[in-house]
């Protein structure tokens, strides 16, 4: 129908199909995610991997030129993020199998039954890559609330594929409870 005066001009498709996406994804939610929508919880993992800030200096495993540093634990609507560096200083290329999230006990005693959870993680940043020689990877990994209490603590485990250089990071009940809630990284929806 012919308008001598209509409301717009111009239209900018890609601002309009952003709108609708924006629209269509905040309208869903998975149940893996709680209360956090997808593009929120990917905004949330993109953003601390680009501030790379180092929040917590005493979480660290190093052994045969492969040193791990757990740079953040951060917390929003009751989901962790941890964000994890790996350093390789051998000349050796460092590739991942697998990184491991249980909560298990500080101390075994002698013919006790061991009891491990094993936390999935619900989200990463980047998928787990090779280490080359000299160099260092970063990812941020998304875990489900949980909580630990004095005697156990989590333990985050790196494992080499077809080696031997497993890295173990120990993080204690006081490192959990001293997580940082996002808003003190000043993050911004895009």
């Amino acid at each position: 129908m012919y308008k001598a005066d209509p409301p717009a001009f111009n239209y900018d498709l890609v601002k309009m199909q952003r709108a609708s996406q924006k629209n269509h994804s905040e309208a869903v939610l998975l149940e893996e995610l709680g209360d956090n929508p997808p593009m929120m919880a990917t905004q949330l993992l993109e953003t601390i991997y680009n501030k790379n800030k180092r929040d917590i200096r005493h979480i660290g495993a190093r052994s045969y030129g492969i040193q791990v540093l757990l740079k953040g634990i951060y917390i929003h609507n009751g989901t962790y993020y941890f964000h994890l560096e790996i350093r390789n200083k051998s000349n050796v290329p460092f590739e991942i199998d697998f990184i491991n999230f249980k909560v298990a006990d500080k101390k075994i005693a002698k013919r006790t039954v061991i009891q491990e959870q094993n936390l999935t993680p619900l989200r990463m940043f980047r998928p787990l890559v090779t280490v080359g020689g000299l160099a260092k990877e970063r990812n941020v990994f998304m875990l489900d609330r949980f909580t630990i209490t004095g005697d156990k603590m989590l333990l985050i485990e790196v494992f080499e594929k077809n080696g031997g250089r497993h890295q173990v990071l120990q993080v204690e009940h006081s490192d959990l409870v001293h997580a940082l809630p996002v808003r003190s990284i000043h993050f911004n929806f895009k």
